[in-house]
């Protein structure tokens, strides 16, 4: 009997501990339901917003950057210089070439009527002449000529 006596103020030294742990527990859960959690965001915001300012300067640069850019794309042509000083040279090769051969066609062309009409003059005398020497053929030819 006395080892149950001894169990007894065991068991319930036990509860009396498990009790006591209980209310502590409550106590401290009561504390934390009550406890409010204030979270300080101050270096995340600096930080955010000195993000924000560095984005914000670089966007600026870069569009400064592209327009400085686009008015040189504007000032440059899209042929480089030298292809177009040998463009224009050769252009005003070919058209002088042009120029000098309707200018030796059109000289030709009064060179062969001249030769033509001095050829048939030339021609015309020798017949006066001809028929000077040959009054016979005269004849013969003015008979043919009517017919």
């Amino acid at each position: 009997m006395a080892k149950i006596e001894e169990l007894t103020a065991v068991l319930i030294d036990e509860i009396e501990s498990f009790e006591r742990s209980v209310a502590t527990l409550q106590k401290e859960n009561e504390k934390i339901k009550s406890t409010k959690f204030t979270i300080d965001t101050s270096l995340i915001e600096e930080k955010y917003a000195s993000l924000i300012t560095s984005i914000g300067e670089g966007y600026k640069e870069q569009n400064k950057q592209i327009r400085t850019l686009q008015n040189k794309l504007n000032k440059t042509i899209i042929f480089p210089k030298w292809m177009i000083i040998l463009f224009s040279s050769f252009l005003i090769i070919f058209l002088l070439s042009l120029f000098l051969n309707f200018n030796q066609y059109k000289k030709a062309k009064s060179h062969e009527e001249t030769a033509y009409n001095k050829g048939k003059e030339d021609f015309y005398n020798y017949m006066l002449i001809f028929f000077e020497d040959h009054p016979e053929s005269l004849e013969k030819y003015q008979k043919w000529s009517k017919k």
